[in-house]
């Protein structure tokens, strides 16, 4: 992708894999904190992997009634609620023994340590934290403070027009919901990201694939964003139809 690539993704919690290969191949990443929340979506939860061989969902609860339509920066952590003593708990018991989690778990556990009122301010400190703990040195920026507003296909003009984007680096599953079409018209190319996680080696039993990227970092170590990168392809997304592109 020889022109400025951007991205973007919402501040999912502790992402997995693919998320930071997105991030790590492009010259711009936009944390899109100002979609809109979805509940029982990965907006507030992830899994991690148990002594006992099983996936296991890590949640942060938050305050959904009544604010069914909220966007993600709009999202307020339920008070009082005892999530944060429960991820340390749990990751201490799942991974303490891992050859790396002594090195990688106080930055993390130092933003668990804090008290935080919005699910998208927690969840975007720890994207950036990973971000520097794997050795990803791409920028980021907030949509919101960026000033970007749309969605979907609008919403991914808007984020080029802020960041110079040239170009931009879709998920996988954009064939369901983008307009190529448009984008050609606003004079931006598209590639897909085709990621898959690769095995590498992990206690308790047969490999889990898309765990949260804490998975990754606790058992490789150093070596963690050589192994989410071997599982990134990215492609020249399929041209419009000229019937499509003249609209």
């Amino acid at each position: 992708m020889p022109m400025r690539c951007v991205a973007g993704h919402q501040p999912n919690l502790y992402p997995y894999g693919g998320f930071f290969a997105k991030a790590a191949s492009v010259d711009h990443f936009v944390i899109a904190d100002m979609t809109q929340y979805v509940k029982r979506e990965y907006h507030n939860r992830n899994r991690v992997k148990l002594p006992g061989g099983r996936a296991h969902w890590l949640g942060i609860p938050v305050k959904t009634a009544g604010r069914l339509t909220q966007r993600l920066n709009e999202v307020l952590i339920e008070p009082g609620a005892s999530w944060r003593r429960t991820h340390m708990r749990t990751l201490e018991t799942s991974y303490g023994k891992c050859a790396h989690f002594e090195r990688y778990y106080p930055p993390l556990r130092e933003l668990l340590a804090r008290d935080w009122e919005r699910l998208a301010d927690f969840s975007g400190a720890v994207i950036l934290r990973a971000m520097e703990l794997l050795g990803i040195a791409t920028p980021v920026s907030f949509a919101s403070a960026l000033g970007c507003e749309g969605k979907a296909s609008e919403l991914i003009v808007a984020i080029c027009r802020k960041t110079g984007g040239e170009s931009y680096l879709h998920g996988m599953h954009a064939r369901d919901y983008v307009d190529f079409a448009l984008l050609e018209r606003e004079g931006i190319k598209s590639f897909i990201q085709d990621w898959t996680a690769v095995e590498y080696p992990q206690p308790w039993g047969p490999f889990i694939p898309n765990l949260s990227f804490l998975d990754i970092l606790f058992n490789c170590g150093p070596d963690s964003l050589s192994v989410i990168m071997r599982g990134n392809v990215l492609r020249a997304a399929p041209a419009a139809a000229p019937s499509e592109a003249a609209r």
